[in-house]
């Protein structure tokens, strides 16, 4: 086998493996928007700095869920058209 042939089957077991973990980081961010808005919920009104923090410390979270997802994905896509540009 030609290292352009393992360089292609590695870039799409890469490409597979990044959506793979997109997908299961997304079922994830589901659950986790789910507890993060309950508790916002429980704590809504509340006026101390503790429960803004936590507040903005979850939504924070939520984005970069977001952002990783969204990554993984470029990843994905950018690795399985080089490898079927090589």
């Amino acid at each position: 086998m030609s290292e352009i042939q393992q360089l292609k089957i590695q870039l799409h077991q890469v490409s597979t493996d990044a959506r793979q973990a997109a997908g299961g980081l997304a079922g994830f961010k589901t659950k986790f928007s789910q507890s993060s808005t309950h508790v916002q919920a429980l704590i809504a009104g509340t006026a101390t700095r503790a429960d803004r923090d936590i507040s903005e410390l979850l939504d924070a979270a939520g984005q970069a869920l977001d952002h990783a997802v969204q990554s993984l994905e470029i990843a994905a896509n950018g690795c399985r058209t080089y490898a079927e540009q090589i």
